[in-house]
């Protein structure tokens, strides 16, 4: 239906597994865990479609993408991030950007950020652990228990490649 695309994605808990899911069959497109995805297989798609899970203002897998700027600057890259930080937050999302993009990336990613989900109760002993000090610190506090996964979220991407 568009354009040989392929999506790419790191996910801990599952939220960006999922939203990687639903954009590659939106587009009909190939999808993999990044870490399984040799840099070599770049050469066979036109559009790369990467999604990063965000831990502690790290993307996760980002690297895969960084350090294949020079392969990766002749093709339609868009990132997508997913966390529990509202897609409106534009402060907390560019400096997110700015700590994990390089100079390359900043010039050429279009960028679209979805919020995930949060259930303490599966979360590993270390983010635990962050997540209680991070939570400690912080005035508001933070709902434990929150799922805002939401198929629509994807649509101003897949919205983004019908425009070409």
């Amino acid at each position: 239906m568009y354009m040989n695309a392929v999506v790419l994605y790191m996910s801990k808990y599952g939220s960006t597994k999922q939203y990687a899911e639903w954009i590659a069959e939106e587009l009909g497109a190939d999808i993999f865990r990044a870490d399984s995805f040799p840099a070599e297989n770049f050469a066979s798609y036109d559009t790369v479609i990467f999604g990063g899970a965000v831990f502690g203002g790290a993307i996760m897998g980002i690297a895969k993408i960084s350090e294949n700027m020079h392969i990766l600057k002749d093709k339609r890259l868009i990132v997508f991030t997913v966390g529990i930080t509202p897609p409106n937050a534009e402060k907390i999302l560019a400096d997110l950007l700015e700590k994990n993009y390089n100079d390359s990336m900043m010039k050429h990613a279009e960028t679209f950020h979805f919020q995930g989900a949060l259930e303490y109760k599966n979360l590993t002993l270390g983010h635990k652990i962050l997540l209680k000090m991070i939570n400690s610190s912080m005035r508001n506090k933070l709902d434990l228990h929150q799922n805002h996964v939401s198929r629509d979220a994807v649509m101003p991407l897949i919205d983004s490649l019908k425009k070409e």
